[in-house]
């Protein structure tokens, strides 16, 4: 049995993920952690940043027709969620199968399968207690058995910037279009939010309905979907801030 797991973030293009600097590669130097602040709050400061800068707000692009050249089989469904961290949850039983996954493909801008910084190996990951989280996911299934593969996105320029450390024996390319010759039985798509800004939200609900088998919300899953529109909120906070302004005169 085979798992598909698509990262929303795959279809947004940033430099630090390798992708072409552009003029304003500042812009996109953010941190990253997968709490509230950086999930929903911290997108109104990043939308003015672009806004000041005379730079219009990045977008998600190429994900119109990403599922066509995939095959699926008649008892595959699709569960997402905010986070890639469930996706280390989702194993064949989930579907009516058993044991472990022969392989996961996983199409992300991130490689999800350990990183250095965090531990040195993945015997270190593994007697840490640390469990499993959206970096780390797929050490999971690689201590399962599972063969591992990572299709990075097209705008990504190569696989020298950054450069690709996983903990574990995986499989790595610049996605090219082609179909891995594997019949999915499971899929797991994560939002990514602390990566992709809420004004691509309406975006990614269209790409799960798109997908050619059911969906549902993982039982675990909590969030704001969609989130408020940063600009949005950016405004009404200028009309109150102006609004008590006039009050205090």
């Amino acid at each position: 049995m085979h798992m598909l797991a698509v990262d929303w973030d795959f279809f947004f293009p940033t430099p630090e993920a390798g992708g072409p600097a552009g003029d304003h590669p500042e812009l996109y130097g953010w941190p990253v952690a997968e709490d509230e602040h950086h999930t929903e709050v911290v997108w109104e400061a990043r939308a003015k940043a672009f806004l000041a800068a005379g730079v219009e707000l990045p977008q998600v692009q190429g994900w119109r027709g990403f599922w066509e050249r995939f095959t699926f089989t008649e008892r595959a469904l699709l569960i997402y969620a905010d986070s890639n961290a469930w996706a280390g949850q989702l194993w064949p039983s989930t579907v009516g199968g058993s044991g472990a996954w022969e392989s996961v493909h996983l199409y992300d801008a991130h490689h999800d399968a350990g990183y250095k910084t965090n531990h040195a190996s993945f015997d270190h990951w593994r007697t840490s207690g640390d469990g499993i989280r959206c970096e780390n996911w797929m050490l999971a299934h690689a201590w399962a058995g599972a063969r591992l593969h990572v299709h990075f996105p097209p705008w990504r320029e190569s696989l020298a910037r950054p450069r690709e450390v996983p903990l574990v024996e995986v499989d790595m390319t610049i996605d090219d279009g082609s179909a891995p010759g594997v019949a999915f039985d499971a899929v797991f798509v994560c939002r990514s939010g602390a990566w992709v800004p809420p004004w691509a939200d309406e975006e990614f609900t269209e790409f799960i309905r798109s997908a050619p088998v059911p969906n549902g919300l993982h039982p675990g899953n909590q969030w704001i979907h969609p989130r408020p529109d940063p600009l949005r909120i950016g405004e009404l906070k200028e009309a109150l801030y102006a609004r008590a302004a006039q009050l205090s005169e």
